[in-house]
């Protein structure tokens, strides 16, 4: 009669190895896809926000978009300013919406001005304008307007100086011109200035302006190495060096 020897079925150790370092290697792979998808997906997220703006600031420029600016007082009729329009994006000062409370956290998954792949607390105070620190803290502010159309150059006698820039309908005749962008709050905190605004230095319009050191850069390359912008005519575009695209109008300011 002939007699079997039984072996228990299992795993050795070096099976066991084996499959762990399998394991291992796929999920090395798949992990940067997941995450490129990720990112992709706050990409495209950021990009719908950014149009979602400009498309609002159309219908806040034009001529027939009075109701949704404040009292123009002194400015007069049809003229406003870019933080008036950025106020009533964060819904601050005159655009405040809750009445029973004068700090309140801004919701990340539906706040326009906060990217989705940048800091997620953001809050916003009652009766502040937003260049006197309404949006805060300062250095987790993530979308800024250009800078231009809030702080125009003036000239007198041939040297750079800042004036408040005033806005009307015209400005929708410039399509090409930045309204908005991602930017780097955190740098521009440090660096001691508002993140609420951002503009590049221009250096091939042989033109000396109030913007020409760069103090006011801070953009933000946060999506792929880019950064999104949204123009005044309601598009959004991404470069990894937005400062010098020939699409980019960013020499325009408002006329006195």
């Amino acid at each position: 009669m002939q007699s079997f020897v039984s072996r228990k079925s299992g795993f050795t150790l070096i099976e066991l190895l084996v499959v762990i370092a399998l394991i291992a290697l796929v999920m090395s792979i798949l992990l940067p896809v997941f995450s490129a998808s990720r990112e992709t997906a706050r990409n495209l997220q950021c990009k719908a926000r950014l149009h979602a703006v400009t498309t609002e600031f159309i219908f806040f420029a034009d001529a027939d978009g009075m109701s949704r600016r404040p009292a123009n007082g002194p400015l007069g009729e049809n003229r406003f300013r870019i933080e008036d329009f950025q106020e009533s994006i964060y819904k601050i000062d005159e655009f405040w919406d809750s009445p029973s409370s004068n700090v309140s956290t801004l919701d990340s998954a539906t706040q326009p001005l906060m990217c989705p792949s940048g800091p997620s607390i953001l809050e916003r105070r009652a009766n502040t304008p937003c260049s006197a620190g309404a949006i805060g803290p300062k250095r987790n502010v993530s979308v800024a307007f250009n800078k231009r159309l809030e702080t125009r150059t003036f000239y007198y006698n041939g040297s750079p100086f800042p004036a408040s820039a005033v806005l009307t309908p015209a400005i929708l005749h410039f399509p090409n011109v930045p309204l908005i962008l991602d930017t780097d709050g955190a740098f521009a905190d440090d660096s001691g200035k508002l993140p609420y605004y951002s503009a590049p230095p221009i250096h091939d319009d042989k033109l000396d302006d109030i913007y020409e050191s760069g103090n006011f850069w801070f953009p933000s390359k946060r999506h792929m190495g880019k950064v999104n912008i949204g123009f005044v005519g309601g598009h959004v575009l991404s470069s990894s060096n937005p400062a010098s695209e020939p699409w980019s109008r960013w020499g325009y300011q408002p006329t006195p």
